[in-house]
């Protein structure tokens, strides 16, 4: 060779690109996971607190009084909620006055 060319060697931010491409990759996966999990909590919380108003309120509408205890709108009314995840406590007052429901999640 008459001409000798000399590159230099600039090449090692090249072969840790992929890597560090995965990793974020891998970090912005999980968070969206994670959010996504918590907004579907959010959300199936939301579905069984309007499914028992809607429960109760229906119970009142048809027998004239509100129904006595939880158990009594899952046999009669087909409420189903998961009672592994979810405690739910109904506070029967009266016949005449709307039970105080708060639903707790389970960890």
């Amino acid at each position: 060779m008459l001409f000798s060319v000399k590159r230099e060697k600039n090449n090692s931010i090249w072969k840790f690109l992929p890597l560090l491409l995965l990793v974020i990759c891998i970090i912005l996966f999980t968070h969206f996971s994670t959010q996504l999990s918590a907004d579907n909590t959010a959300r199936s919380r939301t579905a069984l607190e309007r499914a028992i108003t809607r429960s109760i309120t229906q119970c009142y509408a048809l027998e004239g009084t509100y129904p006595p205890d939880l158990k009594y709108l899952v046999d009669h009314y087909g409420l189903i909620y998961d009672s592994d995840y979810y405690y739910i406590d109904y506070n029967y007052i009266g016949s005449n006055l709307r039970p105080d429901v708060t639903i707790i999640e389970r960890n």
